[in-house]
């Protein structure tokens, strides 16, 4: 997708296919399915590279600053691990505070539907296209209709995870003669659509395993996109068992590494022995994950580049940032410091992380250097799914499947194992056993979680990772959400952030006002209505 074809295609598609990928179209409209424009049908979609042009508007509307900042606050913003920066943004220090409005720009979800109006639109015409050209193969037809299914999915599952239940539609929407107000559906209805929709990709074969340069191969959905996506709605859903059969088509696969870090023995004062990470190693790594982008861990990930830039410097990276990391917790009780008394022996992933009040994954040129990135050089990719969440999600699964069957509990625990070596993870963060070294289901469960918090720190799943664990069985670990609040809110909200959570309904966001306005189906998550009176 970062070939210079694709760059000047996307330069060229911005110009030639605004009415088709109704990117001015706003999300009221689009909701009211009533768009501004629309595109004759006599005009477009004759050829190939009609639908070519199509799919290539799909990934770059992903690429827009509302979308991607999205899928990273969405995932971030309520969770324990950042904090205001040094210029606060008042929206988002609202939503750390709890106190979200339907008005806040965080909820607005126009960006989403414009996407997915995109893939919808493919989806219908792209068959019309086919019949006129010859040279057009029924091969070439299902790849693109495939990814386009699969995009459209990606961000319905985004949308269901933050707002819960919201309008669906699988149709497109392209004439004034359409207009129809659209209801919501329930989140469960939709999740169980993705999944047919998804497995009906893996078994036709209709969505390719790879498409040529690891660009491309990284930021199109490939098989293994479809798969660690699928993966993820499964536990979501949970439903443990499908979740362990798919990850381990990608963990069989042998099309992705955890990228090593070499590592060396040495004793330390007490007589321990303990590694020491190579720091060549972790420079690699670093280069390799977070700057350069497309690694071999990598499954799929938003590409950015020096014409289309990573749109995170106002929050991550500028001096008067928006978002800082929430470093004492982190560096306190995320990454335990070890009590080996040796400081060349540490979990490396705690510096990759957060380093000087930096989000330093997002925002660092180098893993040990001092340089931040400019806004003209914001080029590192946004990470959507990449083999070590696998190796996670399967972990969960397994442990839900297990009960107290030690072996299942043991495989579960070997998969963080990997994660942990790799990263040269310390003592004071082990799981621990009891008396006759065996593992216990519950605290393996939340071993999982901290797992999770430490290995994808800062790549926008931390508040989904917290509330699936807690809504598991009717919410059975509301506890996991109630705990993260002292370090996600300002300590005079910590209580009234934490009563409010005991209404779920508060734990997805509110529709955006505009639309509950315009839409007479649209009915408001009850928690945000002002009509009811909340307890």
């Amino acid at each position: 997708m970062r070939t210079e074809v694709m760059k000047k295609s996307n330069k060229i598609l911005a110009l030639l296919l605004p009415l088709l990928l109704m990117s001015s179209v706003s999300c009221s409209d689009w909701l009211n399915l009533l768009p501004e424009d629309s595109v004759p049908k006599q005009s477009y979609w004759k050829s190939k590279e009609d639908v070519v042009s199509a799919l290539k508007g799909i990934y770059s509307s992903m690429l827009s600053s509302d979308l991607s900042q999205k899928i990273w606050l969405w995932g971030e913003i309520r969770a324990d691990m950042i904090t205001d920066g040094r210029s606060v943004n008042a929206s988002l220090n609202l939503v750390r505070q709890g106190e979200i409005s339907a008005d806040n720009s965080l909820c607005n979800w126009s960006s989403f539907y414009t996407t997915i109006n995109n893939c919808n639109i493919l989806l219908r015409f792209a068959p019309e296209a086919y019949e006129k050209d010859e040279s057009f193969t029924q091969r070439e037809l299902k790849s693109y209709m495939a990814q386009a299914v699969a995009v459209r999915a990606l961000m319905y599952f985004y949308l269901v995870r933050t707002f819960g239940d919201v309008p669906f539609s699988l149709e497109a929407y392209v004439d004034d003669s359409q207009y129809l107000p659209l209801a919501k559906s329930p989140g469960s209805v939709i999740l169980d659509s993705l999944v047919l929709q998804l497995e009906g990709l893996r078994v036709n074969n209709s969505i390719p395993y790879q498409y040529g340069s690891a660009a491309e191969n990284k930021g199109q959905m490939t098989r293994y996109a479809v798969d660690a996506l699928l993966a993820d709605i499964y536990l979501w859903k949970e439903d443990y068992a499908s979740c362990v059969v798919v990850c381990d088509e990608i963990l069989n696969s042998g099309q992705f590494a955890l990228i090593p870090v070499p590592k060396t023995e040495a004793v330390t004062d007490q007589g321990d022995t303990v590694l020491h990470p190579s720091p060549a190693g972790i420079y690699d790594l670093f280069q390799s994950l977070y700057i350069d982008g497309n690694s071999v861990e990598s499954i799929f990930e938003l590409p950015f580049d020096r014409d289309i830039t990573n749109p995170f410097y106002q929050l991550l990276v500028y001096q008067n940032r928006s978002l800082m990391p929430n470093a004492l917790y982190i560096n306190s009780d995320i990454f335990v410091p070890s009590a080996k008394g040796d400081p060349e022996y540490f979990d490396i992933r705690a510096s990759i992380n957060s380093k000087g009040g930096y989000v330093w994954k997002m925002a660092g040129v180098t893993y040990d250097g001092n340089d931040v990135f400019t806004v003209e050089n914001m080029t590192n990719n946004l990470i959507i799914y990449r083999l070590a969440q696998v190796y996670l999600m399967k972990a969960e699964a397994l442990t839900q499947l297990a009960g107290q069957d030690q072996e299942k509990l043991e495989e579960a625990y070997g998969l963080l194992r990997q994660l942990r070596e790799r990263s040269c993870a310390v003592e004071t963060t082990e799981l621990e056993r009891d008396g006759s070294g065996n593992i216990d289901r519950d605290l393996l469960e939340l071993f999982v979680m901290e797992e999770s918090a430490r290995e994808l720190m800062f790549e926008g799943k931390r508040w989904f990772d917290v509330l699936r664990n807690a809504k598991r069985n009717n919410y059975s670990k509301l506890n996991y959400l109630m705990s993260i609040v002292p370090n996600s809110t300002t300590p005079d909200k910590v209580y009234s952030l934490q009563v409010k959570y005991k209404n779920f309904n508060s734990h997805y966001l509110p529709l955006p006002q505009a639309d509950i306005e315009s839409n007479p189906l649209l009915v408001q998550n009850p928690f945000y209505d002002t009509k009811i009176n909340k307890p």
